[in-house]
């Protein structure tokens, strides 16, 4: 297989991965799959569209605003997602919740960017060797954010606050673990990861604006294949599902690539009931 067929697999993949991160980061404090987490992929290349192709402020502008505006949304999300799902008392109520926020914010983007490109100018330009070079940024960065997340959940204060929390909400209040703060960092910080990641795939990546709930569920899929909730496990199932997508499209037929992900998830699910570097957690 030829090295573009190679790359694209990675850089879908490592997209991919970062969204799964988002999913893991919320799931582990939360035990909730929030589906509205392709919404902030698409506010980043919505950011990135109005910030650098509309009004020419720059990278750096669009990277500061782009990872703010995520963290924002992440705030709103978590209001709107966790209320009902305490309110409720249903054990189903996060599956209505969070697809509702998907969906009314689709809704929003439809209405204020329908018909626009979001694709903005690379931070890099060029390619090397028939591979463009921001495809590359979008791995690099996806490894880094990846592994520096990984590196403060294990050796931060506050990362063994978030899972003792994912183990025990209960217990880690007991022992004064702000588990209400725990929560609303985690959607703040995935949102704005996952913003991040359509800010610098947006110029490689054809997002549009109704795209959020399909780049959640590859990112799902993802997030299983890998252990829902291990950020390591969110990369590497990230780069499973991109590398599939890229040797079936090249190979065979795109139009099946879906049928071969979805079998490959159900055949790594029984041999690995948890994912590749899951581990049983406590249920709430």
């Amino acid at each position: 297989m030829g090295l573009t067929v190679w790359t694209d697999g990675l850089f879908a993949g490592a997209v991919y991965a970062l969204v799964a991160l988002g999913l893991a980061i919320v799931y582990q404090p939360t035990h909730v799959v929030n589906f509205a987490q392709g919404e902030a992929l698409v506010l980043g290349a919505v950011v990135g569209y109005e910030v650098l192709s509309v009004r020419g402020w720059g990278w750096g502008a669009a990277i500061a605003i782009a990872i703010a505006a995520g963290a924002a949304l992440g705030l709103l999300q978590e209001r709107a997602i966790m209320l009902p799902v305490r309110l409720s008392g249903s054990r189903f109520a996060w599956i209505i919740a969070t697809l509702a926020v998907a969906l009314i914010l689709q809704s929003l983007y439809l209405i204020n960017e329908s018909g626009a490109v979001l694709r903005p100018e690379p931070l890099v330009d060029g390619a090397i060797r028939g591979v463009a070079w921001q495809k590359l940024v979008v791995i690099g960065a996806a490894v880094a954010v990846t592994v520096g997340y990984d590196v403060f959940l294990r050796r931060s204060a506050f990362g063994r606050a978030v899972r003792a929390t994912a183990y025990d909400p209960g217990t880690a209040a007991l022992m004064a673990v702000p588990v209400r703060g725990v929560v609303v960092f985690s959607f703040a910080v995935s949102c704005a990861i996952t913003a991040f990641a359509g800010l610098l795939a947006a110029p490689a990546l054809f997002v549009g604006p109704a795209d959020g709930l399909q780049f959640a569920v590859k990112g799902f899929i993802a997030a299983v294949i890998g252990g829902v909730g291990s950020p390591r496990g969110a990369l590497a199932g990230g780069l499973v599902v991109g590398l599939l997508d890229s040797f079936v499209a090249a190979d065979v037929d795109a139009s099946i690539g879906g049928v071969l992900v979805y079998g490959v998830l159900g055949i790594l699910l029984i041999a690995f009931p948890t994912g590749l570097m899951g581990t049983r957690t406590r249920s709430h």
